[in-house]
């Protein structure tokens, strides 16, 4: 069975949804490289060797594309762990702040969005990292939060860097939804169909202006798992390469977001016709391959889109806060929960 995005898009194209304007609108990307900072090695690696699993410099160069693609933003994880469970493979992440800390001082225009959990952190020492990359970076930091994290907690960070460092949650319930459009700026939703992402969003702008906030505020991107290839046949052999490779089914692993097995140009038109039917403000990629993937991403993606006018060939100003087209009153809506 062809696991593809094709049936995604099939169904977009054919919506009798009404298209909406988006002559004032462009669409925001941004790339989750939660797994850039860990290389596959056999079980069998020397403990000392475990150190050179984890690659800042690899990283480095996959923001760096991000930046070349006039991508709004990088998110990373903040989670270090070992996975000994999956036979014959090290997996590992680096301290999402620390990097991009370093990266803030290397690159431009790119946002630069950590997860610091705010349970496992005092909200005053996640607030004081936020800054610090704010500071070196030049107002490019994004916090990300999971949308279970409890509500006082997020309260108290998002006061102390709202005018610095733009609020992304990941909402997987209604209920995590309902809480974050009252107080983020982005939200990562869950939509493996066009009209699960147009309710959501629906709902996101309704509850934002409830909460005595512009609509506008609060940006709803849909979390994408790409495979792509030269074509639709390519990509679904790389879907099984991964799934020998892996020793599991990689694409039931991503089962909550939309999963796109295909050309960069069909994940272009997929993303245009999404768009164009007021369904997301933009996408966040996950990509199967940091090497493929975010290739296909920057050079094939990006171009289609720039091409239809939907998006940016440079970066609009310096910080995050302005590549989102985020306003000064969001902010003052934002410190004000």
């Amino acid at each position: 069975m062809l696991r593809a995005a094709v049936t995604q898009r099939a169904k977009a194209m054919t919506s009798s949804t009404t298209r909406t304007s988006t002559t004032d609108r462009q669409i925001h990307l941004g790339i989750d490289l939660t797994s850039a900072g860990a290389r596959r090695v056999t079980s069998r690696v020397p403990v000392a060797s475990f150190a050179s699993a984890f690659d800042a410099e690899r990283l480095a160069d996959l923001v760096a594309a991000a930046q070349r693609g006039t991508l709004d933003f990088v998110a990373i994880d903040d989670t270090f762990r070992l996975q000994p469970e999956t036979v014959g493979l090290l997996r590992g992440r680096l301290d999402a702040a620390v990097v991009a800390s370093r990266l803030g001082k290397t690159t431009r225009g790119v946002g630069l969005v950590a997860t610091i959990s705010p349970e496992a952190t005092d909200p005053e020492h996640v607030a004081t990292a936020l800054q610090t990359i704010s500071r070196v970076s030049g107002g490019r930091a994004g916090w990300q939060v999971d949308g279970s994290a409890p509500d006082r907690a997020v309260t108290a960070v998002t006061r102390a860097v709202s005018s610095v460092a733009p609020t992304v949650v990941r909402v997987r319930t209604d209920a995590q939804l309902e809480r974050a459009a009252r107080h983020a700026d982005v939200l990562r939703i869950a939509a493996t169909d066009l009209d699960s992402a147009l309710e959501q969003r629906r709902r996101a702008r309704t509850i934002a202006v409830e909460a005595g906030r512009s609509a506008d505020d609060v940006l709803a991107l849909v979390d994408v798992y790409a495979v792509t290839g030269p074509d639709a046949e390519s990509a679904q052999a790389r879907v099984e390469l991964l799934d020998a490779f892996e020793g599991t089914d990689v694409v039931a692993q991503h089962s909550d977001s939309l999963i796109h097995v295909g050309t960069p140009l069909d994940l272009a038109e997929l993303a245009e016709a999404w768009f164009a039917a007021g369904a997301v403000d933009g996408f966040v990629v996950t990509p199967s391959s940091l090497v493929a993937d975010v290739a296909g991403l920057v050079d094939g993606v990006v171009p289609a889109l720039r091409a239809s006018g939907l998006f940016r060939r440079e970066y609009p100003g310096a910080t995050l806060r302005e590549s989102l087209a985020l306003t000064p009153s969001g902010v003052e809506a934002l410190a004000g929960v």
